[in-house]
């Protein structure tokens, strides 16, 4: 049976579209990502732009009519972080029923966090690693879940993210120290409302942010997913491509090679909560999967 999610984010909306057989792996017919920005400006009014309802709205739908012209026997559209917490996310939702015909499902922090996890590992074996953390930077919060042999431990999901961080600190072109200083005083803050349950002893990053720190570290010409998958990123290059991002304004970002123009304005954020997340899980490295929410959806369905 062919089978769709669709994952719509705080920064973007992912589409999935897999054939799924009882005994063996889902083979994955198509795998696409549009930022559409949802959460534009959600941080400072609490509600979904019109504009940004309507260009994550449309985008969903098309993904939706290409599921079913494709033979979708199963259909399903997830929402996190800008449908949890917007004043009229039920709009948007309402606004995809009346289109799309198929019902949006906002999902918890917590059932966001291990869907995640599972969609992560599904991409590779991380063998005899006894304890890990995956840490998944979206546009509006970031998941983070520790994994003792294969077993949830804990799972967390913190109220930041690159687009909200962002519009907070980095929303002029040039970017000063002050700015990444409070910038960094906030992400102190936020972590130091959890804990750790153990060190870990490896750290697996998903999400547009840290595959798009991927693709900069490989100096890809065009984004290749299976290229970035399983791509070690060390705390040195992560502080080497914030500095980088840093120091560049919104244009010369946009030149950087590997870098999707499209999230040149957001990726120092996303930079900053990955490395301090990676400080936070007791890891000096992560390893960056391909895979994410969507995939975890798809194993449960």
């Amino acid at each position: 049976m062919i089978k769709a999610v669709i994952d719509i984010g705080t920064n973007s909306v992912k589409y999935l579209l897999a054939e799924v057989c009882s005994n063996d792996k889902p083979i994955i017919l198509k795998d696409m990502v549009k930022i559409t920005r949802l959460g534009e400006g959600l941080s400072k009014t609490g509600r979904i732009s019109p504009q940004a309802l309507l260009r994550s709205a449309e985008t969903a739908e098309e993904f939706v009519l290409d599921a079913k012209k494709s033979g979708a026997g199963e259909i399903r559209i997830v929402g996190t972080m800008a449908l949890r917490t917007a004043l009229n996310a039920a709009d948007f939702m309402r606004r995809i029923w009346e289109h799309a015909g198929v019902e949006t499902e906002v999902l918890s922090g917590e059932d966001e966090a291990t869907l995640s996890f599972w969609g992560a590992l599904s991409g590779f074996d991380p063998g005899n690693v006894k304890n890990c953390c995956m840490i998944d930077t979206g546009g509006g919060s970031t998941e983070l879940v520790f994994a003792r042999e294969g077993q949830i431990v804990s799972r967390s999901s913190l109220k930041t993210g690159a687009l909200t961080l962002t519009e907070k600190y980095f929303s002029k072109d040039i970017v000063s120290q002050e700015d990444l200083m409070n910038a960094e005083d906030e992400l102190k803050e936020l972590f130091a409302l959890t804990k750790p349950p153990f060190r870990a002893e490896m750290a697996v990053g998903i999400g547009g942010n840290v595959t798009a720190m991927a693709s900069v570290f490989r100096r890809m010409e065009r984004y290749d997913p299976t290229e970035a998958h399983g791509t070690i990123l060390s705390e040195e290059e992560i502080n080497r491509q914030i500095g980088e991002y840093s120091t560049k304004t919104g244009d010369e970002r946009r030149k950087i090679k590997g870098l999707d123009p499209e999230r040149a304005d957001i990726i120092l954020a996303g930079a900053c909560i990955i490395r301090y997340a990676i400080q936070f899980c007791g890891c000096s490295e992560i390893v960056v999967s391909d895979r994410g929410l969507r995939h975890g959806v798809l194993l449960s369905m």
